[in-house]
């Protein structure tokens, strides 16, 4: 496990949240062994809307998706962290909360 660089403070962290980074770990890992023994789902190509300029009109651009990946990691968090985590999927990360209830 990594952070993205030396801006990212992790000494404020509540020891309940500290001590789940390996679980949030081992969440992603289990994803990503599932998903590897799939195939990669292609959502867009010559159809669909696109920008008016878009490459997919020429042929020249596919979409992927990428929920799959979201949608797996946050079910094995949730199932890994129980009732007292919250996880939502923002466009761009998933946020994970302790939120005891």
């Amino acid at each position: 496990m990594k952070t993205k660089d030396g801006s990212v403070n992790l000494e404020g962290l509540v020891p309940e949240v500290r001590e789940k980074l390996e679980v949030m770990e081992a969440a992603r890992a289990s994803a990503l062994k599932v998903l590897l023994a799939g195939e990669m789902t292609i959502t867009s190509a010559k159809d669909g809307v696109h920008g008016t300029n878009s490459l997919h009109y020429a042929g020249r651009a596919v979409d992927l998706r990428i929920r799959d990946f979201t949608d797996m990691w946050k079910m094995y968090l949730q199932k890994a962290l129980g009732k007292d985590w919250d996880i939502v999927i923002e466009p761009d990360h998933i946020h994970v909360e302790l939120d005891k209830k």
